[in-house]
């Protein structure tokens, strides 16, 4: 059973923003669950939102992918930023398992962390907090992933920084 995630806000001049960024949430959560589910592991991922409205998982065409999730990373939000600097999207995420410093209210360890980014300049970073259970005796038991209350925040944008986008407004 999937769930839709969804980030909710009270400024009414952030209705598209915020409803960009709820489709790329979905899409990231719902590839992301389905990477935790299968692996038990996540390594750092992103999707963007073309001009014409299309979302996609972003992928890198380098021989080799780095095992460092740090280094992941920093060529992921490098190549999601070239691509917004030349105008091909208008919006993008990326997301990466972390460890909470302290547990959530649900008392799970682990959380998805997400920064959206439109080109209209709405930036939020959310955490969501997950738990998995199952996934023993060699997979016999499947795994199931239980997400906790999600956090949003607002944040600073940094891939569309300077990035001309002649898109819908």
């Amino acid at each position: 059973m999937s769930r839709v995630v969804e980030i909710s806000s009270a400024k009414s001049g952030e209705e598209r923003g915020r409803r960009v960024a709820n489709q790329l949430l979905n899409a990231t959560m719902t590839y992301g669950r389905l990477i935790l589910r299968r692996y038990g592991e996540l390594g750092p991922f992103g999707f963007a939102m073309d001009r014409e409205g299309n979302i996609a998982r972003e992928t890198l065409e380098i021989p080799r992918l780095p095992t460092d999730p740090n280094r992941l990373w920093k060529l992921l939000d490098e190549h999601i930023a070239d691509r917004a600097r030349r105008g091909l999207i208008q919006a993008a995420a990326m997301a990466a398992n972390v460890t909470l410093d302290e547990p959530s209210a649900e008392d799970y360890r682990d959380a998805v962390l997400v920064d959206i980014e439109t080109a209209h300049g709405y930036a939020v970073r959310t955490t969501i907090p997950y738990r998995i259970y199952g996934g023993q005796v060699h997979n016999l038991l499947p795994r199931r992933i239980a997400l906790g209350k999600m956090q949003v925040e607002d944040a600073v944008s940094r891939i569309f920084t300077g990035a001309t986008f002649h898109g819908l407004s």
